[in-house]
Formats: structure tokens, C-alpha cells, sequence
């Protein structure tokens, strides 16, 4: 499904109604509470989560028990801006803007492990330092601008383009590439500059990507995404863009 299409809802925080408990849109709930279980999950942009319950009352529905630990833990703070987006059954991506610029809060990015553990954490990876430029010589499935092919049917069923790739000892020794061709005719080039996000079945972790003039690869996440996958040699990894602004794909895989 096209990310910018989930349920979703806005709040700005107030310290008056907001520190223990965060009362959920009732014109949201009306539409999609059904979907809405006893027990759901906040996750940041640097992927940790946090589990709270809802408590359904007569002043209406709240994020109530774990909703100060996860508002204490990320430093919200009164009248910062957050975005709640149900990317399944009582999961919720959690994004906070800075009600003056209108712009996300540094911190929330480049923050330090408060906003990720260490399997999240955007630290240099080990196989993918800082030096490390593939070569025009190596071979990456689905790398070359001309080999690039969209996945037949994607666009025409749900408008999210694909690219997927084969892992070979190249992919799982140093790193992953995206296709030149790929990121030209679906993102801007001034993305770049910003990380990306993968997720996998509710859970996101936070990429930061390299560039040439003519090869995109990951320069940090790599390790911890391919280690808490179980990426081996021949799994086929697809990549759907759900989201071109924020950068976000959702990954899924073929194993052999």
C-alpha cells in the first residue's frame, strides 16, 4: 500500500493534556479503531519502539501506560508537532517537527542511542567505512543505470516502484547499492544528502547512503540491517518506495 495512503494523525502536545496520556483523534478512531488492539507500539525514526496501551474511555481513546516513558525518553516537549502513521494493526511510525520551522528535530536524526539501540544505531559499520567507494568495475545486481528494470506489474497495481537485488559476497562482505537509475527516475537527487529509511515488518531502521556520479550505496546501517535480517548470499531482497519525500521503502524477501 502507498505510505502516504495509512491511516495517520496529527497532534500537537500540550503539557496540560499530554504528559501522561495522549488522547487519539476521535474522528480517527470512528474510522479505524477496529484496528486498534489493547496493546500497540510507537517506533522513531531510528527504529526503537515502545509498547503502550490504549485505554478507551468515556473522555475517549488514549495512548495511556508507557506513553510518559516514551514521551520522557524523546524529550517531547510542550507544543512539539507529532505525526502518527498506523502502518499495521496498532503500529505506529512516529515522526516530531519543530512547530517553528516546520522541519523535524535534528536530534531526532542525529541523536545518540536514546533514539535507536545498538542494532539501530547509525554508527560507521565495520565492512562499510567511511573510505569505502565501489569501484565502476564491480558488479552489483541491478546497480547499472542499463540493466535497471522496474518489477513487472508494480506500478500499475499500487504506484510504489520496485527494484530488487540478489545478494552476492560482494553485497554481504562490504555493502548494498542502489541503482543509479532507480533513484533518478522515482527520488530526488537532493535526497541524497538525507538518510533512508528500511522497513520490515513494522520495525525501521535508519540508512545513510554515499554517492558518485554514477553508484548509490549504503554507507552506514548495512551490517546491522543485513545481521538482523539473516541476509545470506542468494536471498533476493525487493525494495518498494512508499514514500519519495521521506525516503522510506519497504523491504521484503525471497530466500533460497
Amino acid at each position: 500500500m502507498d505510505y502516504l495512503r495509512l491511516p495517520s494523525f496529527m497532534k500537537k502536545t500540550s503539557i496540560e493534556h499530554c504528559l501522561n496520556e495522549l488522547r487519539i483523534p476521535p474522528e480517527f478512531v470512528a474510522l479505524h479503531g477496529a484496528h486498534l488492539p489493547f496493546d500497540c507500539r510507537l517506533v522513531t525514526p531510528r527504529g526503537r519502539s515502545w509498547p503502550v496501551r490504549v485505554l478507551n474511555i468515556a473522555s475517549g481513546c488514549h495512548f495511556h501506560t508507557g506513553w510518559a516513558d516514551f514521551r520522557l525518553t524523546n524529550n517531547i516537549i510542550h507544543d512539539d508537532v507529532l505525526t502518527f502513521t498506523m502502518v499495521d494493526a496498532g503500529i505506529f511510525h512516529v515522526k516530531r517537527y519543530n512547530p517553528r520551522t516546520g522541519c523535524p528535530r535534528v536530534n531526532d536524526l542525529q541523536g545518540d542511542d536514546v533514539y535507536g539501540d545498538a542494532d539501530h544505531s547509525d554508527a560507521p559499520d565495520v565492512e562499510t567505512s567511511d573510505d569505502y567507494v565501489p569501484s565502476d568495475t564491480e558488479v552489483v545486481d541491478s546497480s547499472d543505470e542499463n540493466e535497471y528494470a522496474p518489477d513487472q506489474g508494480v506500478l500499475a497495481d499500487d504506484g510504489c516502484p520496485t527494484f530488487s537485488v540478489t545478494l552476492d559476497s560482494s553485497n554481504i562482505s562490504r555493502t548494498l547499492e542502489i541503482p543509479m537509475a532507480f533513484w533518478r527516475r522515482h527520488i530526488r537527487m537532493i535526497s541524497l544528502q538525507d538518510p533512508v529509511y528500511f522497513n520490515v515488518n513494522g520495525d525501521s531502521w535508519f540508512i545513510f547512503l554515499d554517492h558518485s556520479d554514477t553508484k548509490i550505496w549504503v554507507k552506514r546501517g548495512w551490517r546491522r540491517f543485513k545481521a538482523a535480517n539473516h541476509l545470506v548470499v542468494g536471498v533476493r531482497c525487493h525494495f518498494k518506495l512508499i514514500d519519495r519525500n521521506d525516503v522510506q521503502f519497504y523491504v521484503w524477501f525471497d530466500r533460497p
